[in-house]
């Protein structure tokens, strides 16, 4: 028996694989935020490219000890850093349902750098580019699941760009949004 309407309901069936997804873009597709995760340097930003096992072995593959790594695809951190290093968390953050049909995805990329690493040598801040590359990489691209990544308030009010982060890191936090089902 069809029960009348049961196909327009909005599953968010890769909800699952959005942060996999997002970060295998940013993979693929940029060079500097790489280079400014793993290199500690002012310089990093000139340093050379890093090859794909390099930039895999930053991504935290869970169980073993969180601060080996640098990118993580959720947010918070059970273990404490003892070192100087920069951070990246991409994340799916929330899901406001519009209707039955659609939903209002939130995703929250979160960048922090300890305090002495964060300026560079070109004038710039570590975290300061990174926002830039990754709005500039993620920002009106679309997306398997998640559909068009938007920073845009029509979109959903809820987008924005904060500071965040406690001493010694510093950081900043932005969402985007799309509506999907």
């Amino acid at each position: 028996m069809t029960t009348f309407g049961q196909d327009g309901y909005a599953t968010y069936a890769d909800f699952d694989s959005f942060s996999y997804d997002l970060i295998k873009h940013l993979k693929d597709e940029n060079e500097m935020v790489w280079k400014l995760l793993k290199y500690k340097t002012p310089d990093a930003w000139e340093l050379p490219n890093l090859t794909d096992s390099e930039k895999q072995a930053l991504i935290y593959n869970g169980g073993e000890d969180g601060t080996k790594f640098n990118v993580f695809m959720d947010d918070g951190m059970p273990d404490v850093y003892t070192r100087e290093d920069a951070i990246l968390r991409i994340s799916p953050f929330s899901i406001f349902p519009e209707n039955r049909s659609i939903g209002t995805i939130m995703i929250r990329f979160e960048i922090y750098s300890h305090w002495k690493m964060n300026h560079l040598s070109n004038y710039k801040t570590r975290v300061d580019l990174v926002v830039k590359e990754l709005l500039g990489l993620f920002n009106g691209k679309t997306f398997k699941g998640i559909g068009k990544l938007n920073f845009d308030r029509l979109v959903s009010t809820n987008t924005r760009l904060e500071t965040s982060g406690q001493v010694p890191f510093k950081g900043k936090v932005f969402y985007m949004a799309n509506k999907s089902n």
